[in-house]
């Protein structure tokens, strides 16, 4: 089963909350919905238990998106300090949610055994809360920075609780255009389900770049192909949830799942 959403509340939404952003992506025929604490954890676990029942009426698959500043391979302790009190944050409002995923922006400088470290310490807290939602490091889009697929995936097999967001745009710009056929996709695909992962949850857009580094998302009609990834995921039958980040919102999403479709048997 593939879905399609997208990150933040839709247009056809804007200011009219999280619960009606849920029933109109629906009524779209849209049944994911990434929602964002960009700059801070705004939603509490309790307002987080009263939209809940209403993803779970209108069947939209729930992740959230941790804040934009967490850092863990920072080389102050007390930027750490706050990283992972934003993803404790993030993820006690996600378990309220019955999100699917916390998607979470790691770490900026290449520093593995502080991301390790890090992430231990954050599950372990989580544990000691009976909080079980998965934590999910998301590909990067700058190739100086912590977030390569090998990178992602070293954290996941030495800390159980961790698993990867895919962010096929942030992988075009740090290989500088590196995906560009089917097998490019299906080589992604591959690594990740050579981990022991068996639920893709990725985000895509089109996106600028320059010296293997994003310089801003852009609408699908750009590069990478999404009809790429889309025969990538049909070809082997894949469980995944795609997550719309292009500037366009559902309108972009809605794209992605005609595309799906006019490739499905």
């Amino acid at each position: 089963m593939i879905r399609i959403g997208i990150a933040g509340i839709p247009y056809g939404a804007k200011g009219k909350g999280t619960e009606a952003g849920i029933r109109y992506l629906r009524s779209q025929g849209l049944d994911a919905m990434e929602i964002q604490f960009g700059r801070n954890v705004y939603m509490t676990p309790e307002t987080a238990k009263s939209v809940a029942p209403v993803a779970r009426e209108e069947r939209v698959d729930l992740s959230v998106h941790a804040p934009y500043y967490v850092n863990l391979s920072s080389k102050t302790e007390k930027t750490i300090e706050k990283s992972k009190d934003w993803i404790l944050k993030s993820a006690r409002v996600g378990a309220a949610l019955n999100a699917s995923v916390v998607t979470i922006h790691a770490a900026r400088e290449e520093n593995l055994d502080l991301v390790i470290s890090g992430f231990k310490e954050i599950v372990e807290d989580l544990k000691k809360e009976k909080i079980s939602v998965p934590l999910g490091l998301e590909t990067m889009g700058d190739l100086g920075e912590f977030g390569s697929v090998d990178d992602v995936l070293e954290v996941v097999r030495k800390v159980p609780g961790t698993g990867i967001v895919i962010d096929f745009a942030h992988i075009y710009a740090r290989t500088d255009g590196g995906l560009n056929t089917v097998e490019d996709f299906t080589a992604v695909l591959d690594q990740v389900a050579g981990a022991g992962i068996d639920h893709y949850h990725i985000h895509f857009s089109g996106i600028e770049h320059k010296n293997s580094r994003e310089v801003r998302h852009l609408p699908l009609d750009g590069k990478p192909d999404f009809s790429l990834l889309a025969r990538a995921l049909l070809k082997c039958k894949a469980d995944a949830t795609v997550i719309c980040e292009s500037p366009l919102l559902e309108e972009d999403a809605l794209k992605m799942k005609q595309i799906i479709a006019g490739l499905e048997p």
